[in-house]
């Protein structure tokens, strides 16, 4: 099970990012871009392409020796495009797929704070099970003696 969302501050991250590689003409950023773009660096991982790399449900990395890494969203980057001056122009995404987007990874943070929940209880619970037939055993154990 992934916990990429449990991380502090990722939520809030992930879905700037979406924002910026879904509305900026550009279809994919740099490292540098996107910092200027967003005027901060990601505080829940080393870096934007680092942070994009961990969610490749949302993103895509090129990662390519002697390149910049550049960084895009998986469904803009598979749309149509345009070539102009030998460029790949692909369209910004509309508002109402960037929202389906921004709500998909909220339904995926949602459901990994959830399971991480489930086991604060079920590992007390576990442990006071534990302990219980402990007691009763070394209870049962002094009776038999």
């Amino acid at each position: 099970m992934s916990k990429e969302y449990l991380k502090e501050h990722r939520l809030g991250e992930v879905i700037a990012l979406i924002q910026v590689l879904a509305f900026h003409r550009n279809t994919s950023r740099s490292e540098e871009g996107l910092i200027e773009e967003l005027k901060l660096i990601p505080r829940s991982a080393n870096s934007w392409v680092e942070l994009s790399k961990s969610h490749p449900e949302l993103f895509r990395v090129r990662d390519e020796e002697d390149k910049i890494n550049r960084v895009s969203l998986v469904s803009r980057y598979v749309a149509s495009y345009e070539t102009k001056n030998d460029k790949k122009i692909r369209e910004r995404l509309e508002p109402s797929l960037v929202q389906k987007l921004i709500e998909v990874a909220i339904e995926i943070h949602d459901r990994q704070v959830s399971n991480f929940e489930r086991w604060k209880v079920i590992v007390p619970l576990l442990v006071a099970c534990i302990s219980a037939t402990a007691v009763i055993t070394a209870t049962l154990m002094k009776i038999a003696n």
